[in-house]
């Protein structure tokens, strides 16, 4: 499942299917699962690594709201090469990808790399 944060910038890059075709004319396809309604939602900056299969790119979804669920699918021409989940969540004031750790009793220290050989 992939999260998506209203009023932030929402880039993802994933692993796709094998597309083998030329087109590069890719489309977000939602649907929403409470209403089973579906819409095409916004992709920008793409970017894709051919013979990786991998797919980047900025995501815009209008109307979403916290707390919905959609079905998602990424269409390259008439096949689908991506399919998953996206959840909306409020907008965060820190990157959630970014770690902190929380244990401040114990720090490491850069060493100079050098070894003690005993004979």
């Amino acid at each position: 499942m992939l999260p998506y944060y209203i009023s932030q910038s929402n880039s993802y890059t994933f692993r796709t299917e094998d597309t083998g075709s030329s087109t590069n004319s890719y489309t977000m396809s939602l649907t929403d699962m409470m209403g089973l309604n579906t819409f095409t939602g916004s992709m920008s900056g793409t970017q894709f690594t051919a013979y990786e299969n991998i797919l980047a790119f900025t995501a815009s979804i209008s109307g979403a709201y916290v707390g919905s669920e959609y079905r998602m699918r990424v269409i390259n021409g008439n096949s689908v090469i991506w399919n998953g989940t996206i959840q909306v969540y409020a907008s965060q004031s820190m990157d959630k990808s970014v770690y902190e750790n929380k244990n401040t009793q114990y720090i490491s220290n850069t060493s100079e790399n050098k070894y003690v050989i005993y004979e």
